[in-house]
């Protein structure tokens, strides 16, 4: 997608290129009259949310769903509909032929393996953030997907979002003046974990753990590991991950090419959720060639509830966040805060990032989220929780590995 798109020429040429689709486009998987058949890895509220938004597409469907939960893998089938075939293995899952494409929704751990299998088994991959587990991986990851030559998606649905390109279309087109600081926050008041939550069913829990095994079995560990693995450090990079790959690549691409930071620091606790090992407060500082940037989260309070970033210029400051974008002139020292100058009220839905994933399926187009995008987004999160875990500088080398400097 070009980088400076207004609402209504995004909508357009969506529908556009939808139109313009013929019976050539399918012809790799597809007859001319079929519907797209899609695979589902990881059924977990995540999973049956995008099964739920790529559905809302009426020429696809899900025929196989994988999960190593029960549960999970029955309310997968739930959603994806009549005739769709449970797997307890993904590998099984992608030695269906009929399949055009699989999105897996499963634990960062598992997005190498299970990337790599799918392009192996020739299907095209919606995948959801962050893309890796380090950024050794993801390097792997992007040649492994160049060299198989097939669409994968990251899920990063603000490269999709008109908002977001039309917030970035102010700072191309000079508004804010020099931005030297970014900021970046996501704060939510969370509940403890719980530490009773009883499985409602059959766990694979050595499937679930793969390489990531841990000394602790099921019964001792799953209660807590299992609903909440995004806190645990063998299976997620945390929050700092999690949540931060969307913020720090918006900040990234709009301020300097997509590309990641030269350095990180942080400092970070777990307040709250005990007993996680990532923290569920934390503070970072990116080091860019031409700004800062901070990135700051609080699992603890809900001031500003949800996300949101600011760019702070010397002629003026845009606000962004789930519900659109605000720009407010500077008005100098000691003078108060003008009314925003120019404001957009629109969320970032995903249904647009699952459009252009499809569109691309048939058209063999570059998606809005490549694995370079999503490699580079979660490289600066990475080197924070590097400095994070080894109490030090974080930096990038040229060679593109993490060390202390």
């Amino acid at each position: 997608m070009p980088e400076s798109f207004n609402r209504r020429e995004f909508l357009t040429q969506a529908a556009g290129a939808a139109a313009a689709l013929t019976a050539a486009s399918y012809s790799r998987v597809l007859g001319a009259n079929e519907r797209m058949q899609l695979g589902l890895i990881g059924a977990g509220g995540r999973g049956r949310a995008l099964v739920k938004s790529f559905l809302k597409s009426k020429d696809v469907e899900f025929t196989a769903v994988c999960d190593v939960y029960e549960t999970n893998l029955d309310k997968g089938l739930g959603e994806a509909g009549k005739g769709a075939k449970g797997y307890g293995d993904f590998r099984k899952l992608l030695d269906d032929k009929s399949l055009a494409a699989v999105v897996i929704a499963t634990p960062d751990h598992w997005h190498h393996d299970q990337l790599a299998e799918s392009l192996k088994a020739g299907k095209d991959v919606y995948l959801e953030k962050p893309m890796s587990l380090s950024v050794e991986e993801g390097a792997r990851m992007v040649k492994e997907v160049r060299a198989a030559d097939r669409i994968v998606q990251i899920g990063m649905q603000r490269r999709s979002a008109p908002s977001v390109h039309a917030a970035k279309k102010i700072i191309d087109d000079g508004e804010l003046g020099t931005v030297t600081l970014a900021r970046a926050h996501w704060y939510w008041n969370m509940p403890a974990l719980k530490k009773d939550r009883l499985l409602q069913g059959k766990l694979d829990w050595d499937a679930f753990q793969g390489a990531a095994k841990q000394p602790l079995t099921v019964e001792d560990y799953a209660n807590v590991a299992f609903w909440n693995w995004r806190y645990f450090w063998a299976f997620s990079g945390g929050n700092m991950t999690d949540q931060g790959t969307h913020l720090m690549d918006v900040i990234q691409w709009f301020l300097n090419d997509g590309k990641p930071p030269k350095s990180a620091v942080c400092q970070g606790q777990v307040q709250r959720l005990q007993p996680s090992q990532t923290p569920d407060v934390f503070a970072a500082v990116f080091d860019y060639p031409k700004f800062l940037a901070t990135w700051t989260l609080a699992y603890t309070n809900s001031y500003q509830d949800g996300w949101k970033i600011v760019f702070q210029g010397d002629k003026a400051t845009l606000e962004l966040d789930n519900k659109g974008y605000r720009v407010f002139p500077d008005n100098g020292r000691d003078k108060p805060l003008l009314p925003a100058s120019k404001e957009e009220k629109l969320p970032v839905p995903t249904e647009p990032h699952v459009d252009n994933f499809l569109a691309c399926v048939r058209s063999r187009k570059e998606a809005n989220a490549p694995v370079e995008v999503g490699h580079q987004a979660v490289t600066g999160p990475h080197l924070a929780n590097f400095a994070l875990r080894k109490r030090c500088r974080a930096v990038l080398t040229a060679e593109g590995k993490v060390a202390a400097g």
